[in-house]
This record gives C-alpha cells, structure tokens and sequence, in this order.
C-alpha cells in the first residue's frame, strides 16, 4: 500500500470511527466466509468449517483487534488513549502531579527567559538592510595582543581606498552632548558621520534627504522621536536649525524609529568625507564597513592583513605591530555581553537539569508504587512499550505543562531582566517573546520529557511480576537497585546545585570586594550634573570658563553645598581622554611603549571637593590662567612611572590633549581609580579648565551636599540656567554613576544568585521527597528496631545520617566539578581566586544545612512511629 493510500485510509477511520469499525467488521466477516467457504469445498462440513477457521485465525473480535492494530492512525488513538489514563491518574495523585508540574515550570520558565534575552541579542539578525555583510573595524597590536576597537583617522582611509572587498567604509564618533534648540536644551547622544554612513546601513529617510559632501557640519540627521519629541513631528523637524557645540547645523533628514546605531544615537551630524584627523597614533574614530555580496569574510580578512602589512612598512613608527582587522558588527556590538549571557545559560541549564532529575525521581517513587500494576500488566502479555506508553505519556502531560507554565513565568521574568540589566546591554529593546522562543520552550517540554521519563519507563519494563507481587514497601522489602538509583539522583542533584551556589559564592565575593574597594576618592553626598556649554571659538570657549567660575560662586552659596568643583574625565564618567606624553629632558621612548595616563580638565578645589589626597605642591589656582604659564598635576602612579623617586615638582610635561605647550608640573596627588572598582588605579594627568578652555565647555559639576544630593536639583538647574540657558543639563549622583560602573558584575551575581537560590529549593524538594520515601519504606524496621529499645534520638539519627550522607557524595561530586567551572569565569571575578575557600566551604555548608532541614520532617515522622501498629501493618 503506497504512502498516500496509508495516510488518506488512516485520515478516514480517525475521521469516520464508526464507519471504519463497520467496514473492519465486514472484511473480518468476509475473510472468515471465504476460508469457510474453502474448507467446505475440501468436504468439512459447515459447522466443523467455520470451527477450524476459527482454529486458525482466532475469534472473531481478536482478529478485528489485530487489524484495528495495523496503521498509523491506531496507534495515535491508543497513545491518546494512554493520555487519557495517564490524565486520570494525575487527577488522582495531585499532589505528584502539582509537585512536578512546578518543579519543571521553574526549570523551564528560568530557561525560556534566559533563551529570550540571548535570542534577541546574540542570535537574532541585526535588523539593518543585509546586516550579515556590515563589519567593524577594529586594531590589534600584535606583539602584545592588546585590541581596541577604534582606529585611527589615515589608516581607515587607507582602507576604504585599497580594499577591494569592501563596498564602503565609514567614520563615525560621538556621545552625549547638548544640543541647542529654539528655547531650550537637551541633553542626548549625537554621532558625527561621514557619507558612506548611509551606505553602509542602507539607510532611507522617512522624511528630507541623506548626507552629501557639502554638508559637512552643516547639517544633521535626526531620529523620527527626537523631531517628535522636540518638534512635534518628522515634517515640523525637516528644516529646523539646531545648535551643537556652538555650530549651526540643519535638519536634512528624519530616520525612521528603531535605528539609533551607535549606542541610541539620536542625532547624526554631517562630517567631511576626509577624516580631519589625521595622526596615525591618535584613535579618534570607530569605522565600519560593507562587503561586497560576492566576498566572504576570510577573504576580506587576508586583504586586511595585507593592507596593514603594506602601512606597517610605510610608516614603521607609528604603525609598528600594528594590524586591522575586522568582524561582523552583529559579534562587535555583543561581544562583551556574550560571556555574560552564556554564564547565565550555563545556570539556568543546571536549574533544567535539576528540575529533571527531580521529576525522574517523583516518576520512580510513582513507578515503585505502580509496581503491583505494571506487574499483572506483564502478566497478562502486555509488551515493553505498553509497559512504557503510561510512564512516557504521564510525563509528556506534566512536561506541557510544565512548559505552559513555564511560559506564564518567563514573561515577568524577562521584563524583570530587562530592568534590571545594565545600560551597556545591547539590543535592549528588541528583547521579547517570540515565535522562536516558543519552539525552544515546546523542545525543552520535550527534552524534559525524554529525561526525566527515561529511566522510570526503563524501571518499567525490568518489572519481575513473580518478584514484583512479593515486593512489600511496608517491610522494607524493595529492590536494592531501586534505593540505589534513587540516591544516586539526590547526589546527582546536589552536585549541580553546588556547582550553582559556588559561582554565586565567587560572584557575590567579587561584588563585596568592588563595593568595599578605595576608589581613592569620596562618593557619599555628591551631586553630579553633566553640563555642555556651546562654544565654537576660542573666546567662546574662555567666556564658557569665566561663566563656569560664577556659576561655580553661586553654587557654593546654596544651603546644603559644602564644595563645588568642575572637571571633565571624572571617574566613572562618560567625558574623558587619555593618550600619551612626554617628559623634558628625559630618553625618547621606543616607538609602540611611550608613556600613557588618563587626562582631566579640573577646577581650583577639585581635589579638595573630591577628597583625593595632596602627597606634593599645591592644587591649582586663579593665577593659573590661560596667559600664564601653563601647569599641571600629576598622580602618584604617573609619579612613580615617570620620574621614579626623584621629585617631579618643577618638572615639565608635554601631552596632545589640545596644545603642544610645556606644562609644569605644580603637585602631585593620591590615584584613583577612574573607570569602575574594577580598574587598577593608573597614571592620570590633571590640568586646569583656564588653560584648556575647549575641553572645559562639556563638563561634570560636582557639588558636596549636607542634604540628600537630588533635594537641590532644582535650586542648581535654576542657577545654571539663569547663567547660560543654552547650557545642557543631566542630574545624577556619584553614587549612581559608581553603581553603574559595576552594573554588569551586579546583574550576573543577583542573577546567579537567584538561580542558586531555585537549585537549593529543588534540591530540597529532592532530599525531602527521598528520605520521606525512605522513612515509609523503612516503617517496619524502624517499628522492629523501636519495639527491641531503639531511642527515638538514634532514629532521628539514622535518617538525618543517610541525608547528610547524601548530601556529602553530592558536595565532593559538586566540588570536582567545580574545579572546571573555576577556569570558565575566572574573568569574571576581581580580587577573589576562582578556587576561593570561603565561597566553596559555604557552599558545601549550605549543601549540607539544606539537606538536614528537608531530612528533619521525615526524620520526625519516623521517630512518631508507633511499634505494635507497624509490626500489624500488612
């Protein structure tokens, strides 16, 4: 019988049961009338004809079940049949059936909500036009293997020049400045872009036009919610000018909602085609590209090797060592929360297999319970997968559901996740529920169904009815491979959830040691404002600074201010810069390690406001103007690098922040550590706002209250506008940006944590579940050893020893495994070894105390056991 013929017949009889029973019954008839008929014409007579036939063949009603046994369709209706039972049973045991239901909804709601996030952030498609062939530029140095992902302004011209792999390059650079409207300003993320940048992304106005040459700043590109916030709408923001920095600059163009590459940008600025920077050692711009559709990515690699090497030997100075190189934008953009996110699969794949482990051990203490039953199943001719049909099908019912509840939990979850995750995650906002997160869900309903069904539909087919009808739990007469098994899946189940609250021990120990850290500064009690003053010219930029020293005046005078200080490249803060410098009348360094430190435009009292200790000299000045000799202070660590122990007080420096003058150096102070707790504190180079007035418009105001720092947010944004109502404002405390700064170790250690927390709950599920199984199991010994004098102590003994015993092959089980995981996040952790004692003793401690308080009800319950009734029980 062909395919389709199969398919169509058994569409039929599940379609027309009736019909196909009628029509089975008379082909059976028929059938038994034609073998009659054929014995009769061999002489039988019809009475002893039809009784051979039967003989031969069976009754009739067993060959009509023989046939209705055929197809595929009846073996869909006999499953189906098997759910039904395996529905009424767990009906019957609510209990069992709650109890896993909830287990395995845990596992798989913490895993669907993990699979959500890494769905939409590390396997969904960018949703930029052929996104697979946009790349990012980046540069390694090879001798030492350092990577930054910006290049330089002449290399990535080079590139786009001689590579032939690549449609377009573009330049781009930016961050969170003011933007000047009509009679306000706003604080928001501008990028300045080249002409390719549309190229690149393929991007299509909603509204105006894109960039050309002649644009450059000259005008902007805006997002389809900046002209609706500020504007009113896309058509209103088509021609507005707007002020950055102090420039002029015109809307050309809306771009439609949902781009905002890079990093939210809300507003792209026109720059000139030929990159203005053009030093080879200054890394100013991030770049990305376009393959061409017929180039693959290795191929485009080996034209990038060669392109640097080439650069390398035309200008050995500065492009020593020095190679691009390039990869997708997708792995460009996640790549620092990839580790992140797999750290968090990796657990939440150890809650799912904690989950299952503990639902095979609900369906084998279901199984010894059935034992009786499957035992007259075998008995009366039933094979191995009728033995196995009602185990598996139980578990297909509890695992959907299980999954469907999992699904009510991930949607919480994930929106929870999404709040709680650290600005710098990327793709944020596409994180949600979709289509391929239910298909991981329905697998993992059916992964979970496999696993935990596994060995209690093997248990069922190894069933002994002559052994099975002898077995008495109430006697303690259950086979010695079922104690064992059972066991073995607590140990098993302890093992992974020491594994789970180790990691959480590390990460919660790392996230202690950041809080408690000196940052070599004072955070308490600091208001923070992020102030960008417009400014194009040099008297422009000087008129921004004298306006910043009154303003500086009057926010000292407000009740609750103690001190008020300026500085661009405060710790943690997004404005800053950092390259190298020069000391007089010292060697000239190698080309590649010329000396580097962070650099900062400070206010007088800076240090004073800051608490960052005075070790030499004094702080700066009024007289340290911009007509005056120009001067600097030092840190102790840029000391120390480059002046050893000589005194560098009257010492001259030199760095390109913007001048090429001679500084010299006035004091020296305490390091800090300037990106997060995390950051070693290192060489920083300190020089007053006078002198440097362009890096002095966009700028940080921190001001040490006696209040709570917000309470005089309004009192400051009503000074600073009545100074400059063009200046740009943004409110924060020095506590929330050091928060911040750490937000990614916080968000993996409460996660882990959470986790940890969920596999300890399970795993004393598993041990409760076990040792109460025990207890009932033992209840005739435990009435035999009662009745010959046992304490009722030595009872409760015995139950919590076989717990702890448990809970101790687990623990050293856990620890070995452990001692893998130590390598895969030792990344992660700052200032605590992955093999960290403390975090793994009280793991094992939290191990053990878990299973002695899921084992302390049972072991109760056993020693309450009266001896005379046990001894009766039948």
């Amino acid at each position: 019988m062909s395919l389709w013929r199969q398919f169509t017949r058994g569409l039929r009889s599940l379609t027309h049961s009736s019909q196909a029973d009628r029509d089975v019954a008379d082909e059976v008839n028929q059938y038994f009338e034609e073998v009659k008929a054929e014995l009769m014409s061999k002489g039988l007579s019809e009475q002893d004809a039809k009784r051979a036939a039967r003989l031969e063949s069976g009754s009739m009603a067993q060959v009509r079940d023989q046939v209705r046994s055929d197809g595929w369709e009846n073996a869909l209706t006999s499953f189906a049949a098997d759910l039904r039972f395996a529905m009424r049973q767990l009906i019957k045991h609510k209990s069992f059936a709650a109890t896993a239901i909830l287990t395995l909804a845990l596992g798989i709601g913490a895993n669907t909500a993990i699979f959500t996030v890494v769905q939409s952030i590390l396997l969904a498609p960018l949703s930029y036009k052929d996104a697979d062939r946009i790349i990012a530029l980046n540069t390694r140095w090879t001798d030492t293997g350092h990577q930054s992902t910006r290049v330089t302004g002449p290399d990535a011209e080079d590139v786009r020049a001689r590579a032939r792999s690549l449609e377009a390059v573009s330049l781009y650079s930016g961050g969170q400045m003011g933007v000047q409207l009509r009679d306000h300003a706003v604080f928001t993320v501008v990028t300045g872009v080249d002409p390719d940048f549309a190229h690149v992304f393929g991007l299509q106005p909603i509204a105006g036009r894109l960039f050309n040459e002649a644009d450059a700043h000259r005008a902007v590109l805006v997002s389809e919610q900046f002209a609706r916030d500020n504007f009113g709408g896309s058509q209103a923001g088509l021609g507005q000018t707007i002020h950055i920095e102090n420039e002029a600059v015109q809307i050309a163009g809306i771009l439609p909602e949902g781009f905002d590459f890079p990093a939210k940008t809300q507003v792209w600025e026109a720059l000139p085609e030929r990159p203005e920077s053009r030093s080879r050692t200054a890394f100013n711009y991030r770049a990305v590209g376009r393959l061409r559709s017929d180039v693959s990515l290795a191929v485009a690699r080996a034209e990038l090797n060669g392109i640097s090497r080439r650069l390398e030997a035309a200008y050995p100075a500065d492009n020593r060592k020095k190679q691009l190189t390039l990869v997708l934008l997708q792995q460009a953009m996640t790549g620092n929360a990839r580790p992140t996110l797999l750290l968090l699969s990796g657990a939440v794949a150890l809650i799912l297999l904690i989950a299952c482990v503990n639902v095979t051990h609900l369906q084998l203490v279901r199984s010894m319970e059935r034992q009786r039953e499957l035992a007259i199943r075998a008995a009366l001719g039933s094979s191995r997968w009728q033995l196995m049909r009602p185990v598996v099908a139980e578990s297909l019912l509890i695992s959907i559901a299980g999954g469907l509840f999992g699904i009510v939990m991930a949607v919480p979850a994930v929106h929870a996740l999404v709040a709680i995750a650290p600005k710098e995650l990327p793709r944020a906002a596409e994180i949600h529920l979709n289509l391929w997160v239910l298909a991981f869900t329905l697998a993992l309903s059916l992964l979970a169904t496999v696993v935990s069904s596994l060995l209690p539909a093997y248990r069922a087919t190894q069933v002994d009815p002559s052994e099975a009808l002898k077995q008495d739990s109430s006697r303690g007469m259950t086979q010695h491979k079922a104690t064992v098994l059972r066991n073995g899946l607590v140990v098993a189940e302890v093992a992974a959830t020491f594994v789970l609250a180790a990691s959480a021990g590390l990460l919660l120990r790392t996230m202690a040691t950041l809080i408690a850290r000196d940052m070599g500064y004072q955070t308490a009690q600091m208001l923070v404002v992020d102030a960008d003053a417009p400014a194009h010219t040099m008297e422009d930029a000087q008129r921004v600074v004298r306006q910043y020293d009154i303003l500086f005046a009057q926010l000292a005078a407000l009740p609750g201010v103690e001190h008020v200080a300026g500085i661009m490249g405060l710790p943690t803060g997004e404005h800053g810069s950092n390259g190298y410098y020069k000391v007089k009348d010292s060697p000239r360094a190698a080309a590649g390690h010329e000396s580097q430190a962070d650099f900062s435009v400070a206010s007088p009292g800076y240090f004073q406001k800051m608490s960052i200790p005075i070790k030499r000299g004094r702080d700066f000045a009024s007289q340290d103007s911009y007509d005056n000799q120009f001067v600097a202070v030092i840190s102790a660590s840029l000391a120390r690098q480059s002046f050893g122990d000589s005194d560098p007080i009257g010492r001259q420096i030199q760095c390109g922040l913007d001048s090429d003058n001679w500084m010299t150096v006035i004091g020296v102070v305490g390091d800090v550590r300037q990106e997060s707790p995390a950051a070693k504190p290192g060489p920083t180079l300190y020089m007053p706002m006078a002198q440097h007035p362009f890096f002095a418009t966009e700028i940080h105001i921190a001001l040490r209250t006696q209040v709570k720092p917000l309470v005089l947010m309004n009192a400051v944004q009503q000074k600073v506008l009545e100074t400059n109502p063009q200046i740009a404002l943004h409110f924060t405390t020095m506590d929330a940006m050091l928060g911040s700064s750490i937000a990614t170790e916080r968000f993996r250690a409460a996660l882990v944590s959470s986790f940890a927390g969920i596999g300890l709950l399970l795993a004393m599920l598993g041990v409760y579940g076990t040792i109460s199984y025990t207890v009932a199991q033992q209840r005739f010994e435990i009435g035999v050893r009662m009745a010959f004098g046992a304490e009722k102590d030595r009872i409760l003994r015995m139950i919590l020893r076989h717990a702890v015993r448990l809970a101790c092959f687990g623990v050293a089980l856990g620890l070995a495994s452990s001692l893998f995981l130590a390598r895969l996040i030792a990344g992660m952790l700052v200032g605590v070894r992955p093999l960290d004692p403390l975090s793994l003793s009280t793991a094992a401690l939290l191990l053990l105390l878990t299973a002695i308080v899921a084992a302390l009800a049972p072991a109760r319950r056993a020693t309450r056991v009266e001896p005379m009734l046990a001894l009766r029980a039948e």
